[in-house]
Formats: structure tokens, C-alpha cells, sequence
């Protein structure tokens, strides 16, 4: 039987004497079965209320013998971190040898859990991979306020991640990066660095042929219908969303935009908005934890608009394709190899707000090719689906990684 050791980006919930964890990290959990007889896997763990996205283990199938969940205390408060490493080190070190192969999710701030057992595993010779879905270190770089103090604090916390960065891909045995912003930023980094996508949909979700042609008939007459669905964080650059609606306002564009997500810059976002005097075509929803509902809301969509100021790679461009609905935004390689794939899109250069405006006023002026960018999106992004993305990230690891009975 072979065993594959993980660690969780997304924390666990302990609520009514249960595990609970959110719906993305559920589906991953099962995909990775699909390829491995037992999963161990490893995560933060809160004793709080669950949010609404997340479900009990027991209740969605995952249970002993093909999962064991280990759970852990909160290792971003310090004294809970330094005060429980070294049992936690030990409870790593019994898993993975319990384990035939070894993958850590990476964040890198002091407290980590992934930086801690990627560290275990090359202290004790366990070949294994990291996982990096984003560049932490520029995250956190971004997130500095504009004062002095907070300028520096980020400053100190992207420094310190970056060279836990450096060091678990240093090494590790292999890097999974998923998307092509990632990979060129991190592979450089890394003596195997191999690009990997990650994407929870299957073909089964994309818009159907009526829906499609539906949307298709509505594209030369309808107000312009922008959409986005992710974290109103400073790294989104949703004041940067906001200020292009503002320029298309002034341009006389009839439109209408919704942005699903909850987030810090949240208010800020919607207080530029009244200020601007669009509360009637602009909305914020909040998070919406019904994944149907999402799908929705981007198959409505004539265009997916985003500002992503750090380079990652934002599962949402893929989960737009495939509702048919092109991506118009700031460029990245990921952004860039998901749009020239079948032409669904347009791109301009990172914080170019007038040019995003003028692509964006274009396309309302254009229904002709509003209409052939979006048929475009729906041919894109077929072989990313669940099922392919993960059968690909476990055969690189099988390939890779000699399983820990082998290692002399």
C-alpha cells in the first residue's frame, strides 16, 4: 500500500467534538486517494466555528484506514509554536516514516507547519517534495500599509519568508509550482522544479452548449456584465478594480459588476464606490460559500476582470474558462499561457489601470469580438480538470520520489 504524508494550507476546524474542513480541501483530499491508498495529512487546527464553506471529515467519507488527519495547534502564535515544535517535529518525523512518499504545502512565516516538516524530512535524508501555489515572501512584501511601521514590519516578514523559500526548495527533492508564474519565479530556485496545476472542477462543470449559446445570444445587446470571485485583499488589487469601473463609467460604458469575496480591503472597495456613485452597477456580495452559486456568477459573466498585483495563480482564471467567460487583466505567465492557449482574452501590464480601462471599454464597444473571445474561452483550459491535475501531480511524485523503503 503506498502512503502519501501532506501538509494543509487550509486549517481544520474542531467544532461539536468534530473535525471540519473547507470544501476545496475536501475534493483535493479525495483526489489525492484516487492515487494513493492512505493519506496522512497534517494542518493547522482551530478550536472555533467552522465558516460556511467548510464540512465534517466523517460526514464527506474522510476516515481511517485511508485518511488519518493530524491535527495541529496554531503555530503562528509564537509561544504555542516555540512551546510545541519539538513534539510536533517528532509527531512529523513518526508520520513520515509511516509514509512511502512525502509533500509539503509552503507558506514560510515563523510558525509555518509545512517549513517545519520540509526541515524534518531533510534533517533525517526522507526524500520529499514542496508545494508552492503563490510567492509568500512578495504576498506579504505587498501587504505593507502605508505607514512607516507597517512598511517595515512587512518588510521583515517577506525577508524572513523568502529565505525559508530558498531554503526547503534548496532542499527539497522536487518543487511542484503550480502555474506558470509560480514556476518562473520560484524554479530558479530548485534542482527539480516541475509546473503543476491545481483545479477542483471537472468537465462536467463547464457551461453546457445551451447555457453557452444562451450567453453567446446576449453578448450583443446586454450592459457590459464584469464579474470576480476571490479574497478583497490588497494582493487582488481591488481599489485598482474599482478605479477601472470609475474610468469606464466616465467613458460612458453601460455596465454592470459584481465582486464575490470577503476580505480586509472590503470596505475600502465599497466605500470608493459610493464615492465614485456606482453603488447601482457595482455589488459586493460577500463570500459565497455555495461553489454552484460561484459557478453562476462567472457563467454570467461576460468578462472576468483582475488587478492580482503578486504573482500567483489564482484557480479562478482556470474556473472562468471553463464557465466561458474570457479573462481581461493584468499580465503574469500564468495569466499569459491561460489566455494565449485559444486567444480568450486580453492582458496589459501590471498596474496599467487607464489601459485595463481601454481594453475593457473596447470590448463594450465591440460586441463582435466580445462575442469571439468569449466562444474562445470556452474551447480553453480542457485539461484542467480535477481529475488531470491531480493524476499529473502524483504520477511527478511517484517519478520522482523513491519511495522511503527504498532509500539506503
Amino acid at each position: 500500500m503506498a502512503t502519501l504524508f501532506i501538509t494543509l494550507g487550509a486549517p481544520f476546524f474542531r467544532w461539536q467534538g468534530e473535525l471540519w474542513q473547507e470544501g476545496q480541501t475536501i475534493s483535493g483530499l479525495k483526489a489525492w486517494q484516487e492515487h494513493f491508498d492512505k493519506i496522512i495529512a497534517c494542518g493547522l487546527c482551530k478550536d472555533e466555528k467552522p465558516p460556511e464553506d467548510c464540512r465534517p471529515l466523517e460526514a464527506e467519507g474522510i476516515r481511517m484506514p485511508e485518511f488519518e488527519m493530524l491535527a495541529l495547534p496554531d503555530g503562528y502564535h509564537l509561544p504555542t509554536y516555540f512551546r510545541t515544535r519539538r513534539e510536533i517535529e517528532a509527531r512529523f518525523l513518526d508520520a513520515m516514516r509511516r509514509s512511502d512518499y512525502v509533500s509539503v504545502a509552503i507558506g514560510g512565516w515563523i510558525g509555518d507547519w509545512g517549513v517545519v516538516a520540509a526541515r524534518v524530512a531533510q534533517r533525517n535524508g526522507i526524500p520529499h517534495a514542496v508545494w508552492f501555489d503563490r510567492v509568500e515572501s512578495q504576498v506579504l512584501a505587498a501587504a505593507g500599509g502605508s505607514g512607516v511601521k507597517d512598511r517595515m514590519k512587512a518588510a521583515i516578514k517577506s525577508t524572513v519568508t523568502a529565505r525559508a523559500e530558498r531554503d526547503v526548495l534548496k532542499g527539497a527533492d522536487l518543487a511542484l509550482l503550480h502555474g506558470r508564474t509560480v514556476f518562473e519565479a520560484l524554479a530558479p530556485l530548485s534542482r527539480n522544479p516541475h509546473l503543476v496545476e491545481d483545479i477542483h472542477l471537472e468537465e462536467g462543470d463547464r457551461i453546457s452548449a445551451p447555457a453557452l449559446a444562451s450567453k453567446l445570444a446576449a453578448v450583443p445587446d446586454a450592459p457590459l456584465r464584469i464579474v470576480y470571485a476571490g479574497r478583497a485583499h490588497k494582493m487582488k488589487g481591488g481599489l485598482h478594480w474599482v478605479e477601472v469601473l470609475q474610468k469606464i463609467a466616465r467613458k460612458g460604458v453601460a455596465f454592470s459588476a459584481e465582486w464575490a469575496g470577503d476580505g480586509d480591503m472590503l470596505e475600502a472597495m465599497q466605500e470608493q464606490v459610493r464615492d465614485a456613485g456606482l453603488e447601482e452597477q457595482v455589488s459586493f456580495p460577500g463570500f459565497v460559500s455555495d461553489r454552484d452559486q460561484v459557478l453562476e456568477l462567472l457563467r454570467g459573466g461576460h468578462l472576468l476582470m483582475f488587478c492580482h498585483l503578486t504573482d500567483e495563480s489564482p484557480r479562478i482564471l482556470i474556473e472562468a474558462l471553463h464557465a466561458a467567460t474570457p479573462l481581461v487583466g493584468y499580465r503574469d505567465a500564468f495569466a499569459e499561457g491561460l489566455v494565449t492557449e485559444q486567444g480568450a482574452g486580453h492582458l496589459v501590464e501590471r498596474g496599467d489601470i487607464d489601459a485595463l480601462a481601454e481594453a475593457v471599454a473596447d470590448l463594450a464597444q465591440d460586441r463582435t469580438l466580445l462575442g469571439d473571445l468569449v466562444s474562445r474561452a470556452a474551447r480553453s483550459a480542457r485539461h484542467l480538470t480535477r481529475a488531470q491535475v491531480f493524476a499529473h501531480r502524483s504520477d511527478i511524485i511517484k517519478q520522482n520520489l523513491k519511495p522511503l523503503g527504498e532509500v539506503s
